[in-house]
């Protein structure tokens, strides 16, 4: 819960020097764990909160496939849409899958 508050009030205290879009999602993960997104600027940044622990702010980086956020140290990404949308949190530093087939509560 201290994470996520934080997050917020990071995202809150960006948008009071520019105009900006926050969007929040809940995610469902394999596992049962769970994971709170706020994407930011019309999806070009997004935080994300797993396990009590804050990632980014995370960037819109080049992918394959899908959308992918990075800050180098961990990726969020996301592929299909509508129903088909999944995501997945990677520690980038040692290539462990901290979370997978992570799907939004709707």
């Amino acid at each position: 819960m201290r994470a996520w508050t934080m997050l917020v009030l990071l995202f809150s205290l960006n948008a009071l020097s520019q105009t900006t879009e926050v969007v929040q999602r809940t995610y469902r993960c394999a596992g049962g764990v769970q994971i709170r997104a706020v994407y930011q600027n019309q999806f070009d940044r997004v935080g994300v909160v797993f396990n009590n622990q804050t990632y980014g702010p995370l960037f819109q980086v080049v992918a394959a496939s899908g959308v992918k956020y990075s800050d180098g140290r961990a990726s969020w990404w996301i592929k299909g849409a509508g129903r088909a949308e999944e995501a997945f949190l990677m520690s980038e530093r040692t290539g462990q899958m901290l979370a997978q087939g992570c799907r939004p509560v709707r």
